[in-house]
C-alpha cells in the first residue's frame, strides 16, 4: 500500500492519551539533509515540549549531543499536543518527516502501519542499550505486531494503578488492598454517600479513560479484547467476572458518570481513601499536603496489572544512512542515563523512567521536586515492569486495538452496566459483536 493511502488510517487509529509542541512549518526531510560546505548532517527533532522551560531542556540536551558529534546538528522542532496527529499525517504523507519523532505507544503503532518508522533502525538502538536496560512492561507494550521489532524506542512512561490515602486506612485500621477482595472491603467501609464520602474514585463514563481503567481489572483476571490470534474474546466469563466486579465497586464510587476531573478531585479532596489515576496525580497531592501518605496498589486477582503509556522516539523510514546513523546517535545518546534524567526532570512525578538504571539514580530521585515522591519509587517501578494493554497478547500488539478504543466500545458497555444497569450479558454480547464487526 502507498503511503499517501495509509496516511488516512493515521488519524482515524490515534488513541488519546493523558501524555502532554509552536508549531513549524518546515517540513522534515529537505532541511535535514547534510550540508555540502559544512560536512555536517542536519537532522530534526519532532517532539511535543512546548513549554519554555521544557524546549529549554530538549535544546540543552541537543547541545550536549552537538558537542559530543561535531559533524551533525539537530534542530528542535516542538508541536502543539492539538496540532500534532494531523503535522504527522501531512509529513508522513508526503514523505517528509523529521528525522526522529516523540510519540505515545499508540501513535507509534499507527507510524508503523503507515510504514513512516524504520524499525530495523529503532530495533538497532534497543538492542544497543540492551533489552534487559528496560523495564519488562516497557518493551512489551511496544513490540510490533508480529512480537519481532519495536515501534519505537521507549524514553519515559507514566503509569496508571489504585493511588491510596494510607493515613485515611489507619483511621479504621485497615491495610493496603492486595486483591479484589481487599479492595472492596476498603471502598465499603468508607462509602457514606449521603455525606458525599466514597470508597473509592473511578470512571464510568463513555470514555477512553473508563476503558484505560477497566482494563486493569480485566487484564489482573486474564481477561482479553483479543486472544493470540487475533480472534474477538470481549464475551468471555473471565471478561464477565470483571464487569461485574467492576460494576460492584463502581457502587461505593462517585454517581453518574463520572471523568477525569471527578475522580482527582474526590482523592485530592480527601472524600475518598482510593482513586484511579495515573502519575499525573502526585503533584495535585503534594500541593494538598499528603504525599507522605501516599502509597500505589494495583489491580489483582491473578496477577498484578498496570496500565500506563510508554513514550517512544521513533525513527522516520527512508532517510539517506547518514541521516539514519545521526538518529540512531542521537536517540541512543537520549537513553544513556544523565541524558534520560535531564528528560525526565522536565516533569517530576508525572513521567517516569522507562530504564532501570534510573529509578535509583541519585541524580533522579534527589531533585527537590522529586523527594516528596521517593518512598514511591519501587513501586512505581513495578507498575512500569506490570504494565499490559487491551490488544496486547503474548508478545503481540495489534494495532485494531487503537480503533476499539475509538469505537467507544468497551468504555460503552461499560458505561451502560453501571450507570444505566444494563443487562451484563446483553452488554457484553453487543460488545463482542461491536469488535467483531470492526475487524472484519
Amino acid at each position: 500500500m502507498k503511503k499517501k493511502a495509509l496516511c488516512v488510517l493515521l488519524a482515524a487509529a490515534m488513541v488519546s492519551t493523558f501524555t502532554a509542541g509552536c508549531g513549524s512549518s518546515g517540513s522534515g526531510k529537505e532541511e535535514a539533509k547534510g550540508d555540502s560546505k559544512s560536512g555536517k548532517v542536519k537532522i530534526q527533532f519532532m517532539h511535543q515540549q512546548v513549554e519554555q522551560e521544557r524546549q529549554d531542556v530538549v535544546q540543552a540536551i541537543i547541545d550536549d549531543f552537538e558537542k559530543a558529534n561535531e559533524n551533525i546538528e539537530v534542530e528542535s522542532i516542538p508541536v502543539n499536543e492539538d496540532d500534532y496527529d494531523s503535522k504527522i499525517v501531512a509529513l508522513g504523507g508526503s514523505g517528509e518527516l523529521p528525522a526522529i519523532i516523540e510519540y505515545s505507544q499508540d501513535q507509534a503503532k499507527t507510524s508503523v502501519s503507515n510504514q513512516f518508522t524504520n524499525l530495523d533502525a529503532v530495533k538497532e538502538v534497543i538492542d544497543q542499550k540492551g533489552e534487559d536496560s528496560f523495564y519488562e512492561g516497557a518493551l512489551d507494550v511496544t513490540k510490533t505486531e508480529d512480537g519481532s521489532g519495536y515501534v519505537g524506542v521507549p524514553i519515559c512512561s507514566w503509569v496508571q494503578g489504585i493511588w491510596v490515602n494510607t493515613a485515611m486506612l489507619q483511621e479504621k485500621g485497615l491495610e493496603l488492598p492486595e486483591n479484589w477482595d481487599d479492595i472492596l472491603e476498603v471502598a465499603a467501609a468508607f462509602n457514606d454517600q449521603a455525606n458525599k464520602k466514597y470508597g473509592i474514585a473511578l470512571p464510568t463514563s463513555e470514555s477512553a479513560f473508563t476503558e484505560q481503567v477497566f482494563s486493569q481489572y480485566a487484564l489482573s483476571n486474564d481477561a482479553n479484547v483479543f486472544d493470540k490470534d487475533k480472534n474477538v474474546t470481549v464475551n468471555t466469563p473471565e471478561m464477565k467476572e470483571a464487569v461485574e466486579f467492576y460494576k460492584e465497586l463502581a457502587s461505593y464510587s462517585m454517581p453518574g458518570s463520572t471523568e477525569v476531573a471527578d475522580v482527582k478531585d474526590a482523592f485530592v479532596g480527601k472524600n475518598t481513601p482510593m482513586a484511579m489515576y495515573s502519575t499525573y496525580i502526585l503533584n495535585a497531592v503534594k500541593e494538598a499536603g499528603f504525599a507522605e501518605d501516599l502509597a500505589l496498589v494495583l489491580p489483582n486477582k491473578k496477577e498484578p496489572v498496570s496500565y500506563g503509556c510508554i513514550t517512544v522516539l521513533g525513527i522516520a523510514d527512508g532517510m539517506e544512512d547518514a541521516e539514519t546513523d545521526a538518529a540512531k546517535k542521537f536517540v541512543s545518546f537520549l537513553l544513556e542515563k544523565e541524558n534520560n534524567i535531564n528528560w525526565l526532570n522536565m516533569a517530576p512525578g508525572g513521567i517516569q523512567p522507562v530504564l532501570k538504571e534510573v529509578s535509583d539514580d541519585a541524580a533522579y530521585t534527589d531533585m527537590e521536586e522529586r523527594k516528596a515522591f521517593a518512598g514511591l519509587n519501587d513501586d512505581i517501578a513495578a507498575a512500569v515492569d506490570s504494565l499490559q494493554l487491551f490488544g496486547t497478547v503474548d508478545g503481540k500488539n495489534f494495532t485494531e486495538m487503537g480503533d476499539v478504543t475509538n469505537t467507544g466500545a468497551i468504555s460503552k458497555m461499560i458505561n451502560n452496566v453501571v450507570v444505566q444497569n444494563a443487562d451484563i450479558d446483553k452488554e457484553l454480547e453487543t460488545a463482542q459483536e461491536a469488535v467483531e464487526k470492526l475487524i472484519k
